[in-house]
């Protein structure tokens, strides 16, 4: 799968890099709903910052490998 329950299409690991930005939807219980951040990368791969303090991309993938489940690319 590579939408939410709306169609509308998650961000992709692979066409992401340090400084883009991705929207998170309501699924997450360390970062807000609607909130935009920004892709950070340390030695553990690439983050965005959370109220836990990282929350890493990886853990995000769809079983295709790429899809990163309730994040949205940003423009």
């Amino acid at each position: 799968m590579t939408t939410d329950k709306h169609g509308r299409e998650w961000a992709r690991l692979s066409q992401l890099a340090v400084g883009s930005k991705v929207e998170c939807d309501s699924g997450f219980d360390c970062i807000e709903a609607g909130a935009v951040l920004t892709v950070q990368q340390d030695e553990d791969g690439m983050y965005v910052a959370c109220h836990c303090g990282r929350h890493y991309l990886n853990g995000q993938l769809e079983t295709n490998g790429d899809s990163l489940i309730g994040m949205y690319a940003h423009t």
